[in-house]
């Protein structure tokens, strides 16, 4: 039982990032591109690169958060309409089972004796009623009590696994939409690089290798964008399947990711998963209940009772047609130590399943908190060294352009390099994001706590 259910979103930025940075990206820049004054026609035409963009959206275009989309999954998912119903199953089992059976009514009668002259019909008519050992309702009362719980935890495990799939695509959803907004901005940018060098080159100033790198890369981006619809169109279909909804339904463009937050100590997590993870919590519920079940077939050892109680005309003597009894059943040992066996033998399973989960939610817990923690660092370590030194690579690029001594390959491989940490940047942000959701699961809530339990059906995120 594997409980990091959202790691395998964890890939999907750094494939992006793998497919986006492969290329040779002539100028995905998100800062602005300065280019001082050259003696040359060039210098006129390149202007200034605009700041890295958000999603591009119309005005008053209604924007999806993460918490209106988790809250649209809790409320649309069919996967908890069909869990919730089992629970409601579950906890109607406890009345039943603490129920004794039904009576048993018998009647007989001697049809002969119809209209006889002495005392008419002649019937026979008993009633009876079978009682457990005592105690054995009150411990079925208690299986089933423990049933119902385990479902309800199961209800709340797939509410907050929902919620870390819906949190851990709406990270895919933020950063494919980041990517193509800035993929549309550097295709106008080579364009305007394009005529530069088609100028430069008419006036003989640069080589025509100049144009045709720009021509190149042109293409490729045309390329990429291919590759980005594609994805944008996988994660609406995952969205969308997470609603009920179809493939094809428009999804809002994204908000924002939520800020970044401090990364909880690991002992702290660990506190919190083996007290809240829901799944432990249905799996401790199930070993009380094979407890009970193993005290229940030792119950079957004890005869079971019958009270009876009846009328028969077919006796001569008023006194004698009144009757009551008892009967009870003679256990057979073979039968019963085969039960009990069984049932000592379910508990040792249900006992080795908890403990097998604990292990394996532990280990999964630490996975979890590794891979967020280095993306924490990894944010840390562009955000103060690395991108301040593509961005001086950059600048000193541009200088060189600027002045005659720089080549247009140098200036592209200096935009590649400051547009790759940019992405892998913002790559790292999206994955810190989706291991916190897998973190939150993992924890029962512990890092977006519900207001009301994640079982209700009006829950928030």
């Amino acid at each position: 039982m594997r409980f990091n259910l959202v790691s395998r979103h964890r890939c999907v930025p750094v494939l992006l990032l793998c497919a986006l940075t492969t290329l040779p990206w002539a100028t995905l820049q998100a800062g602005e591109l300065h280019l001082q004054p050259r003696p040359s026609q060039r210098a006129e035409q390149l202007g200034a690169y605009p700041a890295e963009p958000a999603p591009v959206v119309a005005t008053g275009t209604r924007l999806l958060s993460v918490r209106q989309l988790v809250r649209n999954v809790w409320q649309h998912n069919r996967g908890i309409d069909a869990m919730r119903a089992a629970t409601a199953a579950a906890s109607a089992r406890i009345e039943s089972a603490g129920a004794l059976d039904d009576p048993t009514v018998s009647y007989a009668m001697a049809p002969n004796t119809a209209g006889g002259p002495r005392q008419g019909l002649n019937q026979n008519v008993q009633v009876s009623q079978s009682l457990p050992w005592p105690g054995t309702l009150d411990l079925r009362s208690k299986v089933a009590e423990a049933e119902a719980v385990s479902a309800g935890e199961q209800l709340a495990d797939l509410r907050l696994r929902l919620a870390a799939r819906a949190r851990a695509d709406y990270a895919q959803w933020y950063y494919v939409h980041q990517a193509l907004a800035i993929n549309a901005r550097n295709r106008t940018l080579v364009r305007r690089l394009r005529k530069v060098a088609e100028t430069s080159y008419a006036s003989g100033q640069s080589p025509q290798q100049d144009v045709l790198q720009a021509e190149v890369e042109l293409i490729r981006l045309d390329n990429q964008t291919l590759e980005l619809k594609r994805m944008r169109r996988t994660v609406r279909a995952k969205i969308n399947a997470l609603q009920n909804l179809a493939p094809g339904t428009i999804v809002p463009a994204p908000a924002a990711l939520p800020r970044q937050r401090v990364l909880p100590s690991y002992g702290a997590l660990q506190d919190a998963a083996l007290a809240h993870y829901p799944m432990l919590q249905s799996l401790d519920a199930r070993v009380s209940a094979s407890r009970r079940r193993v005290d229940l077939a030792h119950k079957a050892n004890y005869p079971k009772l019958k009270l009876m109680a009846g009328y028969n005309s077919l006796m001569d003597l008023p006194a004698k047609r009144l009757v009551i009894g008892v009967g009870f059943s003679i256990p057979f040992g073979g039968n019963h130590r085969g039960q009990v066996s069984e049932a000592n033998a379910h508990l040792q399973e249900s006992e080795a399943k908890l403990a097998d989960a604990r292990n394996q939610l532990l280990s999964d817990l630490d996975q979890t908190h590794a891979t967020a923690a280095q993306a924490a660092e990894t944010i840390r370590l562009y955000t103060k060294r690395l991108l301040p030194l593509t961005a001086l690579n950059l600048h000193a690029a541009e200088a060189d352009y600027s002045n005659g001594t720089g080549d247009f390959l140098k200036l592209i491989t200096a935009e590649q390099q400051d547009l790759k940490a940019r992405l892998e940047l913002a790559g790292a942000r999206a994955d810190f994001y989706t291991q916190l959701a897998s973190l939150d699961y993992q924890t029962g809530g512990a890092l977006w706590p519900s207001p009301v339990s994640a079982t209700a059906q009006d829950a928030n995120p």
